[in-house]
């Protein structure tokens, strides 16, 4: 039996620098290397209230996020960030490697490591990128990339992670 299970990460955000932006949605859920889910997985809008560009009003306007993380009620960063981290520490325990996974995972670990400190405490240092997988298939195998599954384009996080984990099966 494989002692390593996938944490599979999303956030969605203000912008692309992580020192001047702020977490706009997370989401999380935890496989086996086999990509079986092992729960109904972790996400939740974060509430925010500061200036949005029009970019990023026209993509988390049509998908409902700026509603999300507006409505009275949504957790606050230091609220999102508590839950993410009991999310992660329900199944960390010895002997258990756990890899973050994800498309562009990096984006996202350098996201919570700066926004949201320790949320990935446990995790082990190397990841698993399908988006890397993905760009491999596209210069090395296009016969094979050309059939790949399609991604949904609603930024966000649940959306997202399901094409992952669509991705990664293929």
């Amino acid at each position: 039996m494989d002692d390593t299970l996938l944490l599979w990460v999303d956030v969605e955000t203000t912008g692309l620098d992580p020192s001047h932006g702020a977490i706009l949605e997370i989401g999380m859920r935890w496989t086996d290397t086999r990509l079986d889910r092992l729960d109904g997985g972790f996400s939740t809008p974060v509430a925010y209230a500061g200036p949005v560009d029009g970019f990023i009003e026209r993509m988390h306007g049509p998908n409902g996020l700026l509603a999300a993380w507006a409505r009275p009620g949504a957790p606050t960063s230091d609220e999102a960030a508590r839950l993410a981290r009991a999310y992660v520490a329900s199944r960390l325990s010895d002997g258990v490697r756990v890899l973050a996974a994800g498309a562009s995972v990096r984006f996202d670990r350098d996201w919570l490591d700066t926004r949201m400190p320790g949320v990935l405490s446990g995790v082990h240092h190397r990841s698993l990128d399908v988006s890397a997988l993905d760009e491999a298939a596209r210069m090395w195998a296009p016969l094979t990339w050309a059939a790949r599954p399609e991604r949904t384009t609603d930024h966000r996080v649940d959306s997202r992670l399901d094409d992952e984990l669509r991705l990664a099966a293929y």
